[in-house]
């Protein structure tokens, strides 16, 4: 072998050993990177699947507890008041529906099914609503409140229990209503399409093994995920328990490692360029340093394209979420603040109001003879009466003035720092425009007037409980006074 062949023969191997050992180093240095940043979004995709439950339960929680916190309800299962059936639930109101649940369940204090509804997409299921029924019961007797899970028949739920009380909370519970809604895969495979390809529910023995991912929330105590990262995709094995802790079943997610996939593709592309690199590095360095630039130019742009990509699911996410948020702060038919959302911005106001050392107030509000506008034009024309009603006390008051519907015909408005003159004109003016104000139906006209009982905080050890509760003394004063007149705080 002459002294060519052999210079040629040692750059060869020189440049294969080198081009192995480099190929290799650039492997293992990219490569765990990439599989960090998978299994960090993978942890972000299930702990999204499990906030999309979790706030489907604090819905949940929302609607129940604004029933079984309504006087109409509390009456109803001391009394057994047909009208509350006929008008909450008769078949063409559409309640269930309306509400984005499935089911009712009123229970006594003897758990005695006092009533049920159902709506028709629970019949579409042919599930066995009496053993349905007898099953809750039984697995919910020892708890007085709770949310959870719950598997029947194969089908996942979402199952909340609350007491029944009456809306100022005094006096004994008279029994539970129990709210049930159908956990949709078809919805929930819709809303994370963009972080998973697939998502199936399937009754699997639990895992023993320690799980790689652990989440707890405030309804979803225990949530369990098993991840398996292969070549092409990732499984998860998602294991969800009820209130108990006792395993219910797994959801089995899948989609692409792309971001392992997108990162082993661009090390061969680097590996590829950096061996013509390092052959021409014996020509030319210059050449060299180009190539890197243009090699780091491209690995960031298909860095930036793919945060782009999950910064577009993040936003889909946030749109949805609020979305849940608005259905669970607002009245449906109204569209003003419900009860729970008006409770909780009044105690806050009132909170601002002791610390300030400044005036506030409350006017309670009660549509007179609602009952019989029903009766009389039906429910329609009654939902019409209570939106014109709402459009015309948003456009006399305040935008920074608390406007709720507490239930039914039953609305309250808590105001901050203004003086009682300023309350009582715009309680009259409220009063006012409500009496001469007219909804025409078909070739009818009709009126109807309000009562309202007005009251102001008189010291800092007041609750909002106690203030309501004397405003609505005063309404139920200006009512047996014949109506259509606010009554003041002396």
């Amino acid at each position: 072998m002459g002294k060519t062949s052999k210079t040629l023969f040692s750059l060869i191997s020189i440049y294969l050993l080198l081009g192995v050992f480099l190929g290799s180093l650039s492997y293992k240095f990219f490569i765990d990177d990439f599989i960090f940043l998978e299994e960090n979004q993978n942890k972000d995709n299930i702990t999204s699947l499990a906030n999309i439950l979790n706030e489907d339960l604090i819905y949940l929680e929302k609607i129940t507890n604004d029933y079984s916190k309504w006087d109409e309800t509390y009456n109803f299962i001391e009394n057994g008041n047909d009208i509350y059936i006929y008008d909450n639930f008769r078949e063409d109101a559409q309640t269930l529906e309306d509400l984005g649940i499935d089911a009712f369940i009123y229970v006594d204090k003897n758990d005695n099914i006092i009533f049920s509804t159902y709506n028709k997409r629970i019949n579409y299921f042919n599930i066995d609503k009496t053993k349905l029924e007898k099953d809750l019961l039984v697995d919910l007797e020892n708890v007085d409140e709770v949310s959870t899970l719950y598997m029947f028949e194969n089908k996942l739920f979402y199952v909340f229990k609350s007491k029944i009380l009456r809306s100022d909370f005094l006096g004994k519970y008279r029994g539970y209503i129990l709210s049930i809604k159908h956990v949709d895969l078809d919805y929930l495979k819709q809303i994370t399409s963009s972080i998973f390809d697939n998502i199936v529910l399937k009754n699997i023995d639990k895992v023993a093994s320690k799980p790689d991912v652990k989440i707890r929330l405030n309804h979803l105590k225990n949530v369990n995920a098993y991840v398996n990262i292969y070549d092409n995709q990732i499984i998860n094995k998602v294991e969800f328990f009820n209130y108990k802790n006792q395993y219910l079943t797994t959801f089995v997610t899948t989609n692409k490692n792309s971001i392992i996939l997108q990162g082993k593709h661009t090390i061969k592309i680097f590996n590829f360029i950096g061996a013509i690199i390092l052959l021409i590095v014996f020509i030319v360095i210059f050449q060299k340093q180009r190539l890197i630039i243009e090699q780091n130019e491209l690995l960031n742009e298909k860095v930036n394209k793919r945060t782009k990509q999950l910064t577009r699911a993040y936003r889909s996410l946030k749109v949805k979420n609020k979305e849940l948020y608005k259905l669970a702060h607002t009245d449906f038919l109204t569209s003003i603040r419900n009860r729970a959302n008006f409770f909780e911005n009044s105690i806050k106001l009132l909170k601002k109001s002791n610390n300030e050392n400044k005036k506030f107030s409350v006017l309670m509000i009660d549509i007179d003879h609602f009952k019989k506008i029903n009766d009389t034009y039906g429910h329609d024309t009654g939902d019409k009466v209570l939106i014109e009603f709402c459009n015309i006390v948003n456009d006399i008051i305040q935008k920074d003035m608390i406007f709720g519907r507490l239930g039914g015909e039953e609305f309250a408005i808590t105001i901050f720092n203004k003086e009682q003159s300023s309350i009582y004109k715009l309680s009259e003016k409220i009063r006012d425009k409500c009496a001469t104000s007219q909804i025409k139906v078909e070739d009818i006209n009709i009126q109807f007037t309000i009562s309202m009982g007005v009251v102001f905080k008189e010291n800092e050890n007041e609750s909002i409980d106690e203030i309501l509760h004397k405003a609505d003394q005063l309404l139920y004063k200006a009512k047996n006074s014949g109506r259509n007149r606010v009554v003041r705080a002396v």
